[in-house]
Protein backbone atom coordinates (compact mmCIF):
# COMPACT_ATOMS: atom_id res chain seq x y z
CA UNK A 1 0.00 0.00 0.00
CA UNK A 2 1.70 3.36 -1.30
CA UNK A 3 1.93 6.17 1.79
CA UNK A 4 2.64 9.56 -1.23
CA UNK A 5 2.31 13.23 -1.77
CA UNK A 6 1.07 14.91 -4.42
CA UNK A 7 1.75 18.62 -4.55
CA UNK A 8 -0.07 20.24 -7.81
CA UNK A 9 0.93 23.69 -7.70
CA UNK A 10 -1.47 26.04 -10.32
CA UNK A 11 -1.34 29.47 -11.42
CA UNK A 12 -4.18 30.27 -8.78
CA UNK A 13 -3.57 27.74 -5.54
CA UNK A 14 -1.34 25.04 -4.63
CA UNK A 15 -2.74 21.91 -3.34
CA UNK A 16 -1.07 19.36 -1.10
CA UNK A 17 -2.50 15.56 -0.68
CA UNK A 18 -1.06 12.88 1.50
CA UNK A 19 -2.25 9.12 0.86
CA UNK A 20 -1.72 6.98 2.90
CA UNK A 21 -2.48 3.17 1.99
CA UNK A 22 -4.04 4.41 -1.31
CA UNK A 23 -6.55 6.68 0.38
CA UNK A 24 -6.45 10.60 1.10
CA UNK A 25 -6.27 11.76 4.53
CA UNK A 26 -5.28 15.04 4.51
CA UNK A 27 -5.47 17.74 1.73
CA UNK A 28 -3.50 21.44 2.34
CA UNK A 29 -4.29 24.55 0.28
CA UNK A 30 -2.87 27.71 0.23
CA UNK A 31 -4.54 30.77 -2.34
CA UNK A 32 -3.78 34.44 -2.06
CA UNK A 33 -7.20 35.29 -1.24
CA UNK A 34 -7.35 33.04 2.08
CA UNK A 35 -4.04 33.95 3.71
CA UNK A 36 -4.12 31.66 6.36
CA UNK A 37 -1.79 33.09 9.05
CA UNK A 38 -1.73 29.85 11.41
CA UNK A 39 1.29 29.51 13.36
CA UNK A 40 2.65 33.07 12.83
CA UNK A 41 4.17 35.39 15.35
CA UNK A 42 3.40 39.11 15.87
CA UNK A 43 3.95 41.26 18.44
CA UNK A 44 1.00 42.57 19.45
CA UNK A 45 -0.86 45.17 21.26
CA UNK A 46 -3.60 45.07 23.96
CA UNK A 47 -7.20 46.67 22.82
CA UNK A 48 -8.83 45.35 25.63
CA UNK A 49 -9.45 43.40 28.30
CA UNK A 50 -12.44 41.19 29.34
CA UNK A 51 -12.48 39.83 32.81
CA UNK A 52 -16.47 38.28 32.37
CA UNK A 53 -14.15 36.05 29.95
CA UNK A 54 -10.76 36.05 31.36
CA UNK A 55 -9.13 37.15 28.31
CA UNK A 56 -7.72 40.31 26.15
CA UNK A 57 -8.33 40.96 22.75
CA UNK A 58 -4.88 42.13 20.80
CA UNK A 59 -4.70 43.69 17.44
CA UNK A 60 -2.00 42.05 15.49
CA UNK A 61 -2.69 44.04 12.29
CA UNK A 62 -5.19 41.83 11.08
CA UNK A 63 -9.07 42.68 10.18
CA UNK A 64 -10.09 41.69 13.57
CA UNK A 65 -8.49 41.47 17.07
CA UNK A 66 -6.84 37.82 18.10
CA UNK A 67 -8.49 36.36 21.47
CA UNK A 68 -6.20 35.92 23.94
CA UNK A 69 -6.96 33.48 26.92
CA UNK A 70 -5.67 34.04 30.46
CA UNK A 71 -4.78 30.22 30.04
CA UNK A 72 -2.68 31.10 27.09
CA UNK A 73 -0.46 33.64 29.13
CA UNK A 74 2.99 32.61 30.32
CA UNK A 75 3.19 32.71 34.00
CA UNK A 76 0.09 33.48 34.45
CA UNK A 77 -0.71 31.19 37.93
CA UNK A 78 -4.26 32.04 39.49
CA UNK A 79 -3.81 35.69 38.97
CA UNK A 80 -6.79 37.14 36.74
CA UNK A 81 -6.09 38.58 33.27
CA UNK A 82 -6.02 42.37 34.33
CA UNK A 83 -3.22 41.66 36.82
CA UNK A 84 -1.37 39.95 33.75
CA UNK A 85 -2.32 42.18 31.38
CA UNK A 86 -3.13 46.14 30.78
CA UNK A 87 -4.60 47.89 27.59
CA UNK A 88 -1.70 49.16 25.57
CA UNK A 89 0.69 46.76 26.57
CA UNK A 90 2.84 44.85 23.61
CA UNK A 91 3.21 41.31 23.99
CA UNK A 92 4.20 38.64 21.95
CA UNK A 93 1.75 35.92 20.52
CA UNK A 94 1.41 33.14 18.17
CA UNK A 95 -1.49 32.40 15.87
CA UNK A 96 -3.41 28.88 16.99
CA UNK A 97 -6.27 29.23 15.44
CA UNK A 98 -7.50 30.51 12.09
CA UNK A 99 -10.76 32.75 11.92
CA UNK A 100 -13.96 30.71 12.74
CA UNK A 101 -16.82 32.27 11.58
CA UNK A 102 -17.17 35.55 13.36
CA UNK A 103 -14.74 35.28 15.69
CA UNK A 104 -11.19 36.59 15.37
CA UNK A 105 -7.85 34.23 15.03
CA UNK A 106 -6.81 32.73 18.86
CA UNK A 107 -3.28 33.67 19.64
CA UNK A 108 -1.47 32.33 22.83
CA UNK A 109 1.91 33.39 24.35
CA UNK A 110 3.30 30.24 24.43
CA UNK A 111 5.24 30.02 21.53
CA UNK A 112 5.93 27.37 19.52
CA UNK A 113 8.51 26.84 16.71
CA UNK A 114 7.75 23.49 14.53
CA UNK A 115 10.92 21.91 12.66
CA UNK A 116 10.75 18.64 11.02
CA UNK A 117 11.40 16.45 14.22
CA UNK A 118 10.47 18.58 17.15
CA UNK A 119 8.69 22.36 18.04
CA UNK A 120 11.32 24.71 20.24
CA UNK A 121 8.80 26.18 23.14
CA UNK A 122 11.39 28.89 24.33
CA UNK A 123 9.22 29.62 27.61
CA UNK A 124 8.42 25.84 28.70
CA UNK A 125 11.10 24.46 30.27
CA UNK A 126 9.66 20.60 29.55
CA UNK A 127 11.15 17.82 26.83
CA UNK A 128 7.99 16.16 25.76
CA UNK A 129 7.61 13.15 23.46
CA UNK A 130 4.60 12.42 21.17
CA UNK A 131 2.26 9.39 22.26
CA UNK A 132 2.45 9.02 18.75
CA UNK A 133 5.68 7.20 19.10
CA UNK A 134 4.54 3.47 20.18
CA UNK A 135 7.55 2.28 21.62
CA UNK A 136 7.96 2.96 25.30
CA UNK A 137 11.85 2.47 25.18
CA UNK A 138 12.26 4.62 22.09
CA UNK A 139 10.33 7.56 23.64
CA UNK A 140 12.28 7.75 27.20
CA UNK A 141 15.54 7.55 24.22
CA UNK A 142 14.34 10.55 22.93
CA UNK A 143 13.40 12.16 26.19
CA UNK A 144 16.99 11.21 27.43
CA UNK A 145 18.66 12.95 24.22
CA UNK A 146 16.52 15.80 24.05
CA UNK A 147 17.58 16.55 27.83
CA UNK A 148 20.99 16.30 27.12
CA UNK A 149 21.08 18.52 23.77
CA UNK A 150 18.49 21.02 25.67
CA UNK A 151 21.20 21.59 28.56
CA UNK A 152 24.21 21.74 25.96
CA UNK A 153 22.19 24.13 23.71
CA UNK A 154 21.19 26.32 27.07
CA UNK A 155 24.35 27.54 27.24
CA UNK A 156 26.22 30.60 25.56
CA UNK A 157 28.91 29.76 22.86
CA UNK A 158 31.16 30.82 25.56
CA UNK A 159 29.88 28.94 28.26
CA UNK A 160 30.17 25.74 25.72
CA UNK A 161 33.83 26.46 24.90
CA UNK A 162 34.51 27.13 28.60
CA UNK A 163 32.88 23.53 29.26
CA UNK A 164 34.72 22.02 27.00
CA UNK A 165 38.11 23.66 27.91
CA UNK A 166 37.67 22.50 30.95
CA UNK A 167 37.06 19.15 29.60
CA UNK A 168 40.04 18.35 27.62
CA UNK A 169 42.01 19.83 30.33
CA UNK A 170 40.58 16.79 32.76
CA UNK A 171 41.20 13.87 30.31
CA UNK A 172 45.02 15.56 29.76
CA UNK A 173 45.79 15.40 33.17
CA UNK A 174 44.54 11.78 33.28
CA UNK A 175 45.71 10.72 30.82
CA UNK A 176 49.58 12.27 32.15
CA UNK A 177 48.92 10.06 35.98
CA UNK A 178 47.46 13.31 37.68
CA UNK A 179 44.68 12.15 39.40
CA UNK A 180 44.41 15.14 41.49
CA UNK A 181 40.57 16.58 41.74
CA UNK A 182 40.26 19.28 39.21
CA UNK A 183 37.73 22.29 39.78
CA UNK A 184 36.66 24.22 37.31
CA UNK A 185 37.43 27.84 37.43
CA UNK A 186 34.66 30.46 37.43
CA UNK A 187 34.11 32.37 34.54
CA UNK A 188 31.71 35.11 34.65
CA UNK A 189 29.38 34.38 32.27
CA UNK A 190 27.90 36.40 29.14
CA UNK A 191 25.36 38.27 29.37
CA UNK A 192 22.93 37.38 27.03
CA UNK A 193 19.59 39.09 26.34
CA UNK A 194 16.35 37.41 28.14
CA UNK A 195 18.49 35.56 30.28
CA UNK A 196 15.59 33.56 32.17
CA UNK A 197 13.54 32.95 28.81
CA UNK A 198 16.42 30.70 27.31
CA UNK A 199 17.15 29.27 30.80
CA UNK A 200 13.48 27.86 30.78
CA UNK A 201 12.69 26.55 27.04
CA UNK A 202 11.94 22.96 26.14
CA UNK A 203 11.16 21.00 22.90
CA UNK A 204 7.84 18.73 22.38
CA UNK A 205 9.54 15.74 19.90
CA UNK A 206 7.08 14.75 17.24
CA UNK A 207 6.52 11.56 15.40
CA UNK A 208 8.65 12.28 12.86
CA UNK A 209 11.66 11.72 15.39
CA UNK A 210 10.91 8.08 15.85
CA UNK A 211 14.32 6.55 15.03
CA UNK A 212 16.49 9.23 14.08
CA UNK A 213 19.85 10.01 15.28
CA UNK A 214 21.14 12.74 17.87
CA UNK A 215 22.90 14.20 15.42
CA UNK A 216 19.80 15.23 13.36
CA UNK A 217 17.80 16.25 16.54
CA UNK A 218 20.61 18.56 17.14
CA UNK A 219 21.11 20.01 13.41
CA UNK A 220 16.64 20.60 13.71
CA UNK A 221 17.25 22.20 17.30
CA UNK A 222 20.08 24.44 16.31
CA UNK A 223 18.24 25.77 13.18
CA UNK A 224 14.69 26.59 16.00
CA UNK A 225 17.02 28.08 17.86
CA UNK A 226 18.90 30.46 15.24
CA UNK A 227 15.07 30.95 13.83
CA UNK A 228 13.88 32.06 17.51
CA UNK A 229 17.12 34.45 17.82
CA UNK A 230 16.56 36.11 14.63
CA UNK A 231 12.70 36.61 15.70
CA UNK A 232 13.83 37.92 19.25
CA UNK A 233 15.51 40.50 17.12
CA UNK A 234 12.83 41.87 15.17
CA UNK A 235 10.60 42.21 18.05
CA UNK A 236 13.46 44.54 20.07
CA UNK A 237 13.91 46.43 16.57
CA UNK A 238 9.97 46.92 15.99
CA UNK A 239 9.85 47.99 19.89
CA UNK A 240 12.49 50.32 19.99
CA UNK A 241 10.52 51.69 16.82
CA UNK A 242 7.29 51.38 18.03
CA UNK A 243 6.08 49.36 15.34
CA UNK A 244 3.00 47.26 16.51
CA UNK A 245 1.58 45.46 15.40
CA UNK A 246 4.04 43.89 13.65
CA UNK A 247 4.56 40.49 12.48
CA UNK A 248 7.67 39.03 13.31
CA UNK A 249 7.89 35.15 11.57
CA UNK A 250 5.30 33.58 9.17
CA UNK A 251 4.68 29.97 8.25
CA UNK A 252 6.60 28.18 5.05
CA UNK A 253 4.44 27.92 2.24
CA UNK A 254 2.10 24.75 1.31
CA UNK A 255 5.38 23.21 -0.12
CA UNK A 256 7.68 23.00 2.28
CA UNK A 257 4.87 22.99 5.29
CA UNK A 258 4.08 19.67 3.86
CA UNK A 259 7.38 18.19 3.58
CA UNK A 260 8.32 19.37 6.80
CA UNK A 261 5.42 17.51 8.22
CA UNK A 262 5.22 14.00 6.30
CA UNK A 263 8.55 13.37 5.05
CA UNK A 264 9.43 10.30 7.40
CA UNK A 265 9.83 6.57 7.37
CA UNK A 266 6.11 5.95 6.04
CA UNK A 267 6.81 8.44 3.30
CA UNK A 268 7.22 6.38 -0.36
CA UNK A 269 7.28 8.65 -3.06
CA UNK A 270 6.62 12.64 -3.47
CA UNK A 271 5.33 13.87 -6.69
CA UNK A 272 5.55 17.34 -8.43
CA UNK A 273 3.83 18.45 -11.00
CA UNK A 274 5.07 22.07 -11.74
CA UNK A 275 8.67 23.21 -12.26
CA UNK A 276 8.60 25.97 -9.43
CA UNK A 277 7.54 23.28 -6.66
CA UNK A 278 9.53 20.54 -8.45
CA UNK A 279 12.55 22.92 -7.76
CA UNK A 280 11.30 24.13 -4.12
CA UNK A 281 11.02 20.63 -2.88
CA UNK A 282 14.27 19.50 -4.39
CA UNK A 283 16.32 22.25 -2.62
CA UNK A 284 14.41 21.34 1.01
CA UNK A 285 14.95 17.84 0.15
CA UNK A 286 18.39 18.42 0.01
CA UNK A 287 19.34 20.94 3.17
CA UNK A 288 16.76 18.44 5.58
CA UNK A 289 16.74 15.32 3.96
CA UNK A 290 18.94 14.22 1.28
CA UNK A 291 17.94 10.77 1.64
CA UNK A 292 14.61 11.29 -0.38
CA UNK A 293 15.80 13.38 -2.90
CA UNK A 294 15.56 10.12 -4.72
CA UNK A 295 12.21 9.61 -4.04
CA UNK A 296 10.87 13.28 -5.60
CA UNK A 297 9.71 12.67 -9.05
CA UNK A 298 8.35 15.48 -11.31
CA UNK A 299 5.05 14.75 -13.15
CA UNK A 300 4.37 15.81 -16.07
CA UNK A 301 1.15 13.98 -17.35
CA UNK A 302 -1.59 16.62 -18.84
CA UNK A 303 -4.42 14.53 -17.13
CA UNK A 304 -3.53 16.34 -13.93
CA UNK A 305 -1.35 14.74 -10.15
CA UNK A 306 -5.05 14.82 -8.75
CA UNK A 307 -7.04 13.76 -11.52
CA UNK A 308 -4.80 10.92 -12.36
CA UNK A 309 -4.56 9.25 -8.32
CA UNK A 310 -8.42 9.95 -7.94
CA UNK A 311 -8.04 12.51 -5.87
CA UNK A 312 -10.43 14.39 -6.93
CA UNK A 313 -13.03 12.05 -6.48
CA UNK A 314 -12.09 12.04 -2.58
CA UNK A 315 -12.26 15.99 -2.29
CA UNK A 316 -15.66 15.78 -3.67
CA UNK A 317 -16.63 13.01 -1.14
CA UNK A 318 -15.29 14.96 2.18
CA UNK A 319 -17.57 18.05 0.77
CA UNK A 320 -20.85 15.47 1.48
CA UNK A 321 -23.19 15.42 3.82
CA UNK A 322 -22.98 11.45 3.26
CA UNK A 323 -20.40 8.47 3.26
CA UNK A 324 -21.43 5.17 2.06
CA UNK A 325 -19.52 2.09 3.66
CA UNK A 326 -18.68 -1.03 1.63
CA UNK A 327 -20.98 -3.40 3.99
CA UNK A 328 -24.27 -0.78 2.17
CA UNK A 329 -23.86 1.28 5.80
CA UNK A 330 -23.55 5.01 5.49
CA UNK A 331 -21.99 7.69 7.75
CA UNK A 332 -23.77 11.39 7.75
CA UNK A 333 -22.14 14.50 8.87
CA UNK A 334 -24.24 17.39 10.71
CA UNK A 335 -21.99 20.59 11.70
CA UNK A 336 -23.34 23.42 14.26
CA UNK A 337 -21.59 25.09 15.73
CA UNK A 338 -21.49 23.68 19.05
CA UNK A 339 -20.31 20.14 17.97
CA UNK A 340 -20.07 17.73 14.91
CA UNK A 341 -22.63 14.86 15.21
CA UNK A 342 -22.25 12.10 12.84
CA UNK A 343 -24.56 9.48 12.53
CA UNK A 344 -24.01 5.72 11.32
CA UNK A 345 -26.95 4.29 9.42
CA UNK A 346 -27.65 1.26 9.03
CA UNK A 347 -28.26 1.56 5.21
CA UNK A 348 -29.58 -1.45 3.67
CA UNK A 349 -29.06 -3.95 6.81
CA UNK A 350 -32.11 -5.53 7.38
CA UNK A 351 -31.01 -8.65 9.38
CA UNK A 352 -32.75 -9.47 13.47
CA UNK A 353 -31.15 -10.94 16.35
CA UNK A 354 -27.87 -12.09 17.20
CA UNK A 355 -27.19 -11.53 12.97
CA UNK A 356 -28.08 -7.63 12.74
CA UNK A 357 -25.27 -7.40 15.87
CA UNK A 358 -22.94 -9.10 13.99
CA UNK A 359 -23.93 -7.12 11.06
CA UNK A 360 -23.67 -3.90 13.08
CA UNK A 361 -20.62 -4.56 14.45
CA UNK A 362 -19.53 -4.82 10.85
CA UNK A 363 -20.71 -1.35 9.80
CA UNK A 364 -19.80 0.27 13.28
CA UNK A 365 -15.82 -1.02 12.39
CA UNK A 366 -16.23 0.52 9.06
CA UNK A 367 -17.35 3.04 10.20
CA UNK A 368 -14.94 3.48 13.12
CA UNK A 369 -12.08 3.23 10.52
CA UNK A 370 -13.88 6.05 7.61
CA UNK A 371 -14.43 8.61 10.45
CA UNK A 372 -11.38 8.47 11.78
CA UNK A 373 -10.24 9.40 8.12
CA UNK A 374 -12.93 11.77 7.40
CA UNK A 375 -12.17 13.84 10.73
CA UNK A 376 -8.72 14.45 9.43
CA UNK A 377 -9.29 15.13 5.81
CA UNK A 378 -12.42 17.58 6.89
CA UNK A 379 -10.36 19.58 9.18
CA UNK A 380 -13.23 19.05 11.60
CA UNK A 381 -12.39 20.05 15.46
CA UNK A 382 -13.91 20.56 18.18
CA UNK A 383 -16.69 18.44 20.40
CA UNK A 384 -17.65 15.98 17.83
CA UNK A 385 -20.63 12.97 19.04
CA UNK A 386 -20.81 9.98 17.10
CA UNK A 387 -24.02 7.91 16.98
CA UNK A 388 -23.11 4.45 15.97
CA UNK A 389 -25.74 1.35 15.59
CA UNK A 390 -27.42 0.21 19.05
CA UNK A 391 -25.73 -3.16 19.82
CA UNK A 392 -26.59 -5.37 23.09
CA UNK A 393 -23.06 -7.12 23.17
CA UNK A 394 -20.30 -4.75 25.31
CA UNK A 395 -17.55 -6.50 23.99
CA UNK A 396 -18.84 -5.36 20.18
CA UNK A 397 -19.03 -1.99 22.15
CA UNK A 398 -15.68 -1.71 23.41
CA UNK A 399 -14.32 -3.08 19.87
CA UNK A 400 -15.73 -0.50 17.88
CA UNK A 401 -14.55 2.34 19.96
CA UNK A 402 -10.97 0.50 20.22
CA UNK A 403 -11.26 0.80 16.40
CA UNK A 404 -12.01 4.21 16.46
CA UNK A 405 -9.04 5.07 18.77
CA UNK A 406 -6.56 2.44 16.88
CA UNK A 407 -7.45 4.56 13.49
CA UNK A 408 -6.87 7.95 14.92
CA UNK A 409 -3.77 7.00 15.95
CA UNK A 410 -2.01 8.62 12.73
CA UNK A 411 -4.06 11.89 13.03
CA UNK A 412 -1.16 14.36 14.40
CA UNK A 413 -4.26 16.63 15.60
CA UNK A 414 -4.56 16.14 19.14
CA UNK A 415 -7.56 14.57 20.34
CA UNK A 416 -9.15 12.15 22.99
CA UNK A 417 -11.94 9.57 22.97
CA UNK A 418 -14.28 8.65 25.42
CA UNK A 419 -16.43 5.27 25.82
CA UNK A 420 -19.23 4.31 24.29
CA UNK A 421 -22.69 4.77 26.63
CA UNK A 422 -25.56 2.76 26.92
CA UNK A 423 -27.62 4.98 23.85
CA UNK A 424 -24.60 3.90 21.50
CA UNK A 425 -22.72 7.58 21.50
CA UNK A 426 -19.28 8.36 21.64
CA UNK A 427 -18.42 11.79 22.93
CA UNK A 428 -14.92 12.86 21.62
CA UNK A 429 -12.75 16.06 21.18
CA UNK A 430 -10.26 17.13 18.30
CA UNK A 431 -7.72 20.15 18.33
CA UNK A 432 -9.27 22.57 15.37
CA UNK A 433 -6.18 23.10 13.42
CA UNK A 434 -6.65 25.60 10.72
CA UNK A 435 -10.30 26.01 8.94
CA UNK A 436 -12.40 23.17 7.69
CA UNK A 437 -12.01 21.60 4.20
CA UNK A 438 -15.45 23.09 3.37
CA UNK A 439 -15.04 26.43 4.56
CA UNK A 440 -11.71 27.16 2.30
CA UNK A 441 -13.68 25.26 -0.02
CA UNK A 442 -16.91 26.94 -0.16
CA UNK A 443 -18.56 30.31 0.42
CA UNK A 444 -22.06 30.96 2.34
CA UNK A 445 -24.93 30.53 -0.23
CA UNK A 446 -26.28 34.08 -0.68
CA UNK A 447 -29.33 32.85 -0.99
CA UNK A 448 -29.94 31.34 2.32
CA UNK A 449 -26.65 32.65 3.90
CA UNK A 450 -25.30 29.80 4.56
CA UNK A 451 -28.17 28.21 6.77
CA UNK A 452 -29.13 25.75 4.65
CA UNK A 453 -33.11 26.39 3.90
CA UNK A 454 -35.30 28.63 2.13
CA UNK A 455 -38.53 29.90 3.34
CA UNK A 456 -41.59 28.67 1.36
CA UNK A 457 -43.35 30.47 -1.06
CA UNK A 458 -46.65 30.08 0.53
CA UNK A 459 -44.80 31.68 3.87
CA UNK A 460 -43.80 34.23 2.10
CA UNK A 461 -46.39 35.38 1.02
CA UNK A 462 -48.77 35.02 3.50
CA UNK A 463 -46.34 37.39 5.21
CA UNK A 464 -46.19 39.90 2.40
CA UNK A 465 -50.16 39.93 2.30
CA UNK A 466 -49.74 40.47 6.13
CA UNK A 467 -47.02 43.28 5.51
CA UNK A 468 -49.06 45.26 2.85
CA UNK A 469 -52.26 45.19 5.12
CA UNK A 470 -50.65 46.68 7.76
CA UNK A 471 -48.93 49.29 5.84
CA UNK A 472 -52.48 50.33 3.80
CA UNK A 473 -54.39 50.61 7.20
CA UNK A 474 -51.53 52.65 9.03
CA UNK A 475 -52.04 55.52 6.45
CA UNK A 476 -55.19 57.20 4.74
CA UNK A 477 -56.79 54.98 2.36
CA UNK A 478 -56.81 54.93 -1.38
CA UNK A 479 -53.18 55.83 -3.35
CA UNK A 480 -51.13 53.63 -4.33
CA UNK A 481 -48.45 50.85 -2.53
CA UNK A 482 -45.18 49.38 -4.48
CA UNK A 483 -44.66 46.11 -3.20
CA UNK A 484 -41.07 45.27 -4.22
CA UNK A 485 -40.00 41.49 -3.67
CA UNK A 486 -37.57 38.82 -5.26
CA UNK A 487 -39.05 37.37 -8.84
CA UNK A 488 -40.64 33.94 -7.69
CA UNK A 489 -42.47 35.78 -5.41
CA UNK A 490 -43.95 38.31 -7.56
CA UNK A 491 -45.02 35.71 -9.74
CA UNK A 492 -47.85 34.54 -7.27
CA UNK A 493 -49.83 38.27 -7.87
CA UNK A 494 -51.27 37.11 -10.35
CA UNK A 495 -54.63 38.79 -11.32
CA UNK A 496 -57.19 37.24 -9.19
CA UNK A 497 -55.00 37.58 -6.11
CA UNK A 498 -53.86 41.23 -7.01
CA UNK A 499 -58.24 42.02 -7.29
CA UNK A 500 -58.70 40.47 -3.97
CA UNK A 501 -55.96 42.16 -2.26
CA UNK A 502 -56.87 45.56 -3.82
CA UNK A 503 -60.42 45.20 -2.62
CA UNK A 504 -59.28 44.59 0.49
CA UNK A 505 -57.12 47.73 1.27
CA UNK A 506 -58.81 49.89 -0.62
CA UNK A 507 -55.43 50.98 -2.68
CA UNK A 508 -53.80 49.84 -5.97
CA UNK A 509 -51.42 47.45 -5.93
CA UNK A 510 -47.89 47.72 -8.19
CA UNK A 511 -45.87 44.85 -7.84
CA UNK A 512 -41.77 45.42 -9.23
CA UNK A 513 -39.79 42.15 -9.51
CA UNK A 514 -36.01 43.08 -8.03
CA UNK A 515 -33.90 39.75 -8.95
CA UNK A 516 -31.47 41.06 -6.47
CA UNK A 517 -33.26 39.92 -3.35
CA UNK A 518 -33.11 36.78 -1.44
CA UNK A 519 -36.87 35.17 -1.10
CA UNK A 520 -37.95 36.03 2.24
CA UNK A 521 -36.81 39.90 1.42
CA UNK A 522 -39.42 42.33 0.56
CA UNK A 523 -40.58 46.12 1.13
CA UNK A 524 -43.88 48.06 0.94
CA UNK A 525 -44.30 51.48 0.37
CA UNK A 526 -46.82 54.00 -0.20
CA UNK A 527 -46.51 56.20 -3.53
CA UNK A 528 -49.15 58.36 -3.61
CA UNK A 529 -53.03 59.27 -3.75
Amino acid sequence: MANELLIDVGLTETRVALVEDDRLVHLDLERPDRDSALGAIFLGRVRRIEKGLGAAYVDIGLSRDGFLGRDDLVDAGDKPIEQCLHEGETVLVQVVRDPVGEKGVKLTCQIALPGRFLSFCPYDAAVRVTKRIAQDAERMRLAAVMQSLMALADQTPLEVTARLQHEVSVRLQHRAGDRRSTKPVKREPERRNGDERRRRMGCIVNANADGVSKEELFADLERLRARWIAIEDRRRVAAESSNVPAELWREMGPVGRALRDYVGARLDRIRVNAAPGFAEARAWLFEHAPNYVARLERFDDPAGLFELFEIEGDIAAALGRRIELPSGGAIVFGETEALTAIDVDSGRASSRGHAFEEQALKINLEAATAIARQLRLRGIGGIVVIDFLHMENAAYRAQTVNALREALKRDPAPHKVLGMSALGLVEMTRKRIGEPLATRLFDNCPTCDGDGRLPSLPSVLAELLRRTWREATSSPAGGKLEIACAPDVAALFDDELRGKLERQIGAVIQVKPDAGRRRESFSVGRLGR
